[in-house]
């Protein structure tokens, strides 16, 4: 394997847990939109917008590993299309609409990262396997031709 290739899978790695937490923060900010903001809310907001950014980097480096079509590609870029306008509107309703809208995008890149990880994973679990078998079966001839 190639250091580029390690590099993107060690970058996807790291995105599946941001992610998680990035899902819980969309979920918990979109409601307070909905609703009645705290004074911090819209920091809480900038940030996510900064957390949705950074995903959308380590997808762009790394969708060539990615399987076809985990990621609706479109359907995220019209979400961040409609943050943006809500955002400058400064409607907070519509930008609570609008991550909820990109939490599935975020969703899918944490599906397909997991996906990613759990492949490589069971590469190496076989490979121990076949490891162990071959230890068993030198363990065997040793032990019998050693009499």
């Amino acid at each position: 394997m190639d250091d580029y290739r390690q590099q993107q899978i060690d970058v996807l790695k790291e995105a599946v847990p941001y992610s998680e937490k990035l899902i819980g923060a969309i979920e918990k900010v979109s409601e307070e939109l909905s609703g009645v903001p705290f004074p911090e809310t819209h920091d809480a907001v900038n940030v996510i917008i900064e957390g949705l950014n950074w995903l959308f980097e380590v997808y762009n480096g790394t969708k060539d590993i990615i399987e076809a079509g985990a990621v609706d590609e479109a359907e995220a870029n019209s979400g961040v299309k409609e943050l943006s306008e809500a955002v400058k509107a400064d409607d907070d309703v519509a930008v609570s609409k609008a991550l909820v809208r990109l939490s599935t995008f975020v969703k899918q890149l944490h599906d397909a990262g997991s996906r990613l990880n759990n492949k490589k994973h069971k590469g190496i679990r076989r490979f121990m396997y076949y490891m162990n078998q071959t230890d068993a079966l030198f363990y065997i001839m040793v032990v019998r031709y050693s009499h």
